[in-house]
């Protein structure tokens, strides 16, 4: 009648099979009891739950995919995640589960990774791909309409219709994250290059490339992405109303975390200005997107969640130029604010909240470059359901 229950934390399939071979758990639980005994374990994979072991008296090894609640975890085309193994003893069988999990060619191993996949979109906190705002899905969204900054067509406009900016602009950015999600530590290192071009003689429509990138550690787990968007901004309205249409592709690549994945998105911003606010002008943005999931390349592993979202954002932004000037330069404040909402597959944030508060700089008033930031310095929050950042950051437009 011995029974043990056990809970660990891990990060990948691979470092929960020494907790199930019975050939290493003899030495703590005895030879018999690893044969015969009824032996359960509780596998937290980075907020992701699996739940395996022995019956009493039998050979079968059960490996589970459950939610928070306990229901199965499904793979996409509607199967439980449930898993179950049957050999001559329980080393036979554990050997079997092993050498399938290893081979990422197999269709057990393909499905065990698509069942890990889910589970860390529909219930990890920190999952680098998707599913939570510190994500690649979430900030290649945040990344289609950033209203911390102003840099949309109709912001650069002056108020004669001419641009503010000398020449096609660039602007460059860096940013230092840090924060936690449930017991998960998070630091992240973000950088940002952004070109725009004036492609039509004699309209003011820009072609934007856009490459931001990271660099994270969640919890001593390293992790790496970078994305690339390509949108056009046209003015529909000028000086006042603007519409951008705009695709990007996503990569990330966790090692420590097993994740590897890549999203391709599309969306439409608009982003309206109001003026005579005071002495400030309202900048009113709203987008609509939709991203998908794709297989990870140079890997037969089926680590692709199979994630389609339809995205809704929508922010406001408030700039005031200040009536205090540095070393002859003018100087403003902006607030913004943004809340995003996810539809379409489960994830396990669906919606968040970010606010931004910075201070720019700009030109003197002899430079072309009077009436537009030189520097803006940040100072930002997201905040969702047991998730919370804090980022500081500074960005650079030549």
């Amino acid at each position: 009648n011995f029974t043990t229950m056990q809970a660990f934390e891990q990060n990948t399939i691979e470092d929960i099979t020494d907790f199930l071979d019975p050939s290493q758990i003899a030495p703590v639980i005895g030879a018999q009891n690893a044969q015969q005994a009824l032996y359960q374990a509780v596998f937290d994979l980075r907020g992701a739950t699996a739940l395996a072991g022995y019956q009493q008296n039998s050979t079968t090894l059960t490996v589970n995919f459950v939610s928070p609640s306990g229901q199965l975890v499904t793979q996409g085309n509607g199967t439980p995640c449930s898993f179950s193994f049957t050999g001559q003893s329980r080393q036979a069988s554990f050997d079997t589960f092993d050498a399938l999990v290893d081979d990422e060619s197999t269709p057990t191993s393909q499905a065990v990774q698509e069942c890990i996949s889910r589970s860390f979109a529909r219930f990890s906190p920190v999952d680098p791909l998707a599913g939570n705002p510190g994500s690649l899905q979430s900030n290649m969204v945040r990344s289609a309409l950033d209203l911390s900054v102003g840099d949309s067509l109709i912001e650069e406009e002056d108020g004669n219709g001419g641009a503010n900016t000398a020449g096609d602009p660039w602007i460059v950015g860096a940013s230092y994250t840090t924060g936690s999600a449930g017991r998960f530590d998070i630091d992240r290192i973000d950088g940002r290059i952004q070109r725009s071009f004036r492609i039509f003689e004699g309209n003011r429509a820009q072609l934007k490339f856009d490459l931001p990138f990271n660099y994270s550690r969640i919890s001593g787990s390293k992790g790496y992405s970078a994305q690339l968007g390509v949108g056009l901004e046209f003015p529909v309205i000028a000086r006042k109303w603007s519409l951008e249409p705009r695709v990007a592709y996503g990569a990330v690549y966790s090692a420590d975390a097993g994740s590897a994945g890549n999203i391709v998105q599309a969306s439409v911003t608009s982003r309206y200005v109001v003026g005579g606010l005071g002495r400030g002008r309202l900048v009113i943005g709203n987008m609509i997107g939709y991203s998908t999931t794709l297989d990870p390349i140079g890997t037969q592993a089926n680590l692709n969640p199979d994630l389609k979202n339809t995205v809704l954002r929508n922010g406001l932004a408030y700039e005031l130029p200040l009536k205090t000037r540095l070393g002859g330069r003018s100087a403003s404040v902006r607030a913004s604010y943004g809340f995003t909402k996810f539809l379409g597959s489960k994830l396990r944030n669906d919606n968040f909240h970010e606010a931004t508060l910075s201070f720019g700089i700009r030109g003197r008033e002899e430079s072309v470059r009077a009436a537009r930031d030189l520097i803006r310095f940040n100072l930002s929050t997201i905040q969702a359901k047991g998730y919370s950042t804090y980022t500081a950051g500074i960005g650079f437009r030549f």
